[in-house]
């Protein structure tokens, strides 16, 4: 963490916080002197879970609007969701109902699905993982992410790619419904 070298507004920490998604990680990463300060002013859970669920809201309102890159906004959402800030169990349900009327090319399937799938070698940065640690919307979301699959199967045909996607996929779905179900 850097040197506070002044004193944020709190619509200032905002906008800081907003830039970054409120990944902490970023925030300290690249301007850390920034961070330094945004950290001084100690700023409540509530306000927290307050901005998460603001960013959560436009970003539910990109994935409708932009389909070229839903992927980039389901991404953030997995990763704002499985901060714990929010009510995981609302986000969570109103990502399934966007994933359920997504019209999306097999380029931006494959990445929402190995976004569900998670990109470190754990898995614990993916969808499934957030889902089941969050939520109780596990089946939900097999049925979703399996309908999407089989959807894209018949309509888009597929890839390496995307076959090596619903593989994680499937592979997380078992690790997760195996460690939080037993």
């Amino acid at each position: 963490m850097g040197y506070c070298y002044k004193i944020l507004t709190l619509k200032e920490a905002k906008e800081f916080y907003f830039r970054y998604d409120g990944s902490s990680f970023h925030m300290d990463r690249e301007e850390p002197d920034k961070y330094g300060c945004f950290e001084m002013l100690r700023i409540g859970k509530d306000v927290l879970r307050e901005w998460d669920e603001e960013i959560l809201e436009s970003l539910l309102k990109k994935l409708r609007d932009e389909p070229d890159h839903a992927w980039r906004a389901h991404e953030r959402m997995i990763r704002i969701i499985c901060r714990g800030n929010c009510d995981a169990e609302k986000y969570l349900g109103l990502l399934l109902d966007e994933m359920e009327d997504m019209l999306l090319d097999l380029f931006n399937i494959t990445l929402v699905i190995e976004n569900m799938a998670g990109r470190n070698e754990s898995m614990n940065d993916g969808g499934v993982y957030t889902v089941f640690r969050y939520s109780s919307l596990a089946p939900r979301m097999c049925e979703v992410t399996e309908r999407l699959i089989v959807a894209c199967s018949s309509e888009c045909g597929t890839d390496a790619r995307f076959d090596k996607a619903v593989s994680r996929y499937r592979a997380a779905y078992r690790k997760w419904s195996e460690k939080f179900q037993a």
